[in-house]
């Protein structure tokens, strides 16, 4: 299995797919109907300079920020701590 650990301001997140939503007549609306302006990501490594975040917190990021890259089948975001918009708390 192989492993990427984030260097300097890097976070490297796993990106959390959504959920099929149903509507209440059972029709099932596939990922590219709804509108998402954000995705969500679990974090797997953080670099150095990277104080304010920590492997395990739940974070959004733009749609379209960072290098996707697959590892091990899974797809993961190489961030910049700047591309984050903040940590998701429930």
């Amino acid at each position: 299995m192989k492993k990427i650990n984030a260097i300097n301001d890097h976070v490297i997140v796993e990106v959390v797919m959504p959920k099929e939503n149903t509507t209440e007549g059972g029709l099932v609306l596939p990922q590219n109907v709804e509108i998402e302006p954000q995705k969500y990501g679990k974090v797997i490594s953080v670099g150095e300079d990277a104080k304010t975040i920590k492997v395990g917190d739940v974070v959004a990021f733009a749609k379209f920020g960072g290098q996707d890259i697959i590892l091990n089948g899974k797809i993961i975001k190489v961030l910049k701590l700047g591309e984050i918009y903040g940590i998701i708390e429930e």
